[in-house]
């Protein structure tokens, strides 16, 4: 909730920050984003050589792949709600250290029980991250650069994911899968400082239409704030569309960023290391290529209509829904790679986009809550709950896991993309109200 009033220690950290200043909290943002992804996607490039080395079936690969996402989904709300209240770049810092330990500890695991302790408190870490960070990113920026912003700090995602998965796996094949961990984790710890050394900006600087006044954070009871906050969300159905499709499209990235690797390794015989390097390889470039042209066609369709941010992301789940069927179809490695590719560049149009669209529905004062209620939800029901469940089905289908991702995957792409066309009806509206609730006069 809006508000004029703020206590001494924000009012000396309400500074304009420069471009240089926005640049480099950028470029420390996306590093560590990258690092983010390094450090979720490494067990999937190593989880053949755990489930050798630990006798894990299916199922417990699936539970210790979802022991991360679970914690990750029930931490990000609370922590949500905290960065709309404090100081965003310290939450940042924090949960970086958090995650860089936990990861780090993972690789001194002997058995099941402590590597899944491990992975639950990296999720803690990691929790905090996105919703702050996306914050912040609103306010380092003008909202017209928004999509192009959001575009490049996701495609931090698909580069740590690649270089979790391409290292990972060379790193697993040639020194043990522990080494693995102690690759990915140490680092983080670096660039915590960094982090916590830019300067925080002001809340809502660039979201007022016609003025530069900003929006602070509300410093009142937290549990108020927070349900004020979620009736101010129940009347924005844009909002709840966007939740729907996050949903099916967290589904299908979390079960496939858990298993591609070892389906390489089972249905095409490749080794750990080769598996690693070819999807982290697929995964990287033609998300690169995805991502840049969605942020720049959804920023381009924005000036011309409201809709246009949630057209590009609609667009790319009814494109790659054929595309990942007929991959999971193809049983020789080259043209699977081939068709593979071109989904992943398909699917990862909307990834700028679907952020920038809540950025551009929610005022600055409950972004952060906002994403966290997405995440927890995304995740609880999308990404945290699927590696278990495909897990179970490979373990209980003659198919196996090329059947659980091919009955899994398709479905839950193509709903997400019939959900976003009911968005393209109501986010004109929201986007009004969104503007009209900036320019009431604070309280």
């Amino acid at each position: 909730m809006a508000t004029t009033t703020q206590p001494p220690a924000e009012q000396q950290k309400k500074q304009i920050v420069s471009a240089g200043q926005a640049q480099f909290a950028f470029a420390v943002l996306l590093t560590i984003n990258i690092l983010n992804y390094a450090d979720r996607s490494v067990l999937s490039a190593v989880l053949p050589k755990i489930a050798a080395d630990l006798g894990l079936n299916n199922t417990d690969q699936g539970i210790l792949a979802s022991s991360f996402l679970l914690i990750y989904a029930i931490a990000t709300l609370p922590l949500g709600v905290w960065a709309d209240r404090s100081v965003r770049k310290n939450i940042v810092a924090l949960c970086v250290g958090i995650w860089s330990v936990a990861t780090t500890l993972a690789g001194l695991t002997q058995n099941f029980f402590q590597l899944f302790a491990a992975r639950s408190v990296l999720g803690i870490g990691e929790a905090g991250y996105a919703p702050a960070a996306l914050s912040l990113l609103g306010d380092y920026f003008p909202k017209e650069q928004r999509g192009r912003i959001l575009s490049l700090w996701s495609i931090g995602n698909l580069i740590g994911t690649a270089l979790g998965l391409i290292l990972g796996g060379l790193v697993a094949q040639h020194f043990g899968w522990r080494a693995a961990f102690y690759m990915v984790g140490i680092p983080g710890l670096l660039v915590t400082i960094l982090i916590w050394r830019s300067k925080e900006p002001q809340r809502g600087i660039f979201d007022r239409d016609g003025g530069s006044e900003s929006i602070s954070a509300s410093h009142g009871s937290i549990g108020a704030d927070f349900w004020s906050i979620i009736q101010q969300l129940i009347r924005i159905p844009t909002y709840w569309i966007l939740l729907a499709a996050f949903i099916f499209s967290f589904f299908t990235i979390g079960s496939a960023s858990v298993w591609i690797p070892t389906y390489l390794v089972r249905a095409f015989h490749l080794s750990i290391g080769s598996a690693g390097t070819v999807s982290g390889a697929v995964l990287a470039g033609g998300s690169l290529i995805g991502t840049l042209i969605g942020g720049w066609a959804a920023d381009a369709l924005q000036r011309r209509m409201p809709e246009g941010r949630l057209l590009v992301s609609t667009i790319a789940f009814i494109l790659g829904t054929p595309l990942t069927l007929i991959a999971l179809l193809i049983h020789s490695l080259v043209p699977f790679i081939i068709v593979f590719f071109v989904a992943i560049v398909a699917l990862s149009l909307c990834l700028g986009p679907l952020n920038a669209v809540i950025q551009d529905i929610i005022t600055p004062d409950a972004r952060a809550t906002a994403i966290g209620v997405v995440l927890l939800l995304a995740h609880l029901f999308g990404d945290a709950s699927s590696p278990t469940i495909v897990g179970l089905i490979a373990d209980h289908n003659a198919g196996g896991l090329g059947f659980a991702l091919l009955v899994t995957a398709p479905a839950c792409l193509l709903l997400a993309g019939i959900i976003c066309l009911f968005g393209l009806k109501t986010v004109a509206r929201d986007m009004r109200a969104m503007q009209e609730k900036l320019h009431q006069p604070s309280a």
